[in-house]
């Protein structure tokens, strides 16, 4: 009777091993989930700062960005030397030149914004 264990315990054994294998192959793809794959929109923001009118908005507006806030304040576009005080040498005394703004223009400065998606696995 020993014997009659041993060998329908291998026998058992063998078995589940063969049909194991084809059990494993026709359940893979009912154990691994498919992979979602879910997109999301992320708003990027930018600050842009325009002074002196040099560079243009439109650059920005051509690559998909949106305008959603702007700020305009007076700066000084050029500065120029000039004595402190009358009678003084510019080129012999040091502590005789100043730096006075020369020409007044607008910075903008432009809050943008672009929407992007992004997909996540």
């Amino acid at each position: 009777m020993k014997v009659n264990k041993k060998s329908w315990l291998i026998l058992i054994g063998v078995t589940s091993l063969i049909g194991g294998c084809a059990l494993v192959d026709k359940l893979e793809g009912v154990i691994t989930p498919e992979k979602n794959i879910i997109e999301k929109t992320v708003a990027k923001t930018k600050t842009v700062s325009l002074a002196c009118k040099r560079g243009n908005i439109k650059d920005y507006e051509e690559k998909g960005w949106k305008v959603i806030d702007s700020e305009e304040k007076e700066i000084p576009c050029t500065w120029k030397t000039k004595k402190a005080r009358p009678g003084c040498n510019l080129e012999k005394d040091k502590g005789c030149r100043i730096t006075v703004p020369d020409k007044m223009g607008k910075e903008i400065i432009y809050t943008l914004e672009k929407l992007i998606t992004v997909e996540n696995r």
